[in-house]
């Protein structure tokens, strides 16, 4: 006995009437828009163009900017160079023993003791005596020192 059953023929059922009707009603479209590719490719290629002109653009300016960037730290570093030279130069010139050398080379010479002029009286001009001391007709510094000048 065999257990393989023989092949069924497929029957065909034809369609109801109703399923036609549901069908939707087919129109013709409009043929579909011609591509322009070439016009598309144009305008890309503008548009890359212009975006690596400006990158190089930028790139030239940000160069020529450095390039005056370090021009001006060069010129600071020998700024800052020259004014340490320069406050060497001035702590040189005002050392003393330089002042008293230079001092001798002019034919100045050291001073004496030191003197000093002590009143004994005030003065008029001070403003501490208002009266009339003796001898002020005879004092030659007397107009020189009085308030009513």
């Amino acid at each position: 006995m065999s257990a393989v059953a023989p092949p069924r023929a497929r029957q065909r059922v034809a369609p109801p009437a109703r399923r036609a009707q549901q069908r939707p009603q087919l129109r013709v479209v409009q043929p579909a828009r011609p591509v322009h590719t070439l016009a598309y490719a144009l305008a890309t290629i503008i548009v890359l163009a212009g975006a690596i002109f400006g990158t190089v653009t930028l790139n030239a300016l940000a160069a020529g900017q450095a390039v005056e960037a370090r021009q001006l730290e060069a010129r600071v570093t020998e700024g800052e160079r020259a004014y340490a030279q320069r406050l060497v130069d001035v702590a040189a010139l005002e050392d003393p023993a330089r002042i008293r050398e230079a001092a001798f080379d002019l034919g100045l010479v050291p001073s004496g003791p030191s003197r000093h002029l002590a009143l004994t009286r005030a003065l008029p001009a001070d403003g501490a005596v208002t009266e009339a001391l003796p001898g002020d007709a005879a004092d030659p510094l007397k107009p020189v020192l009085s308030a009513n000048r």
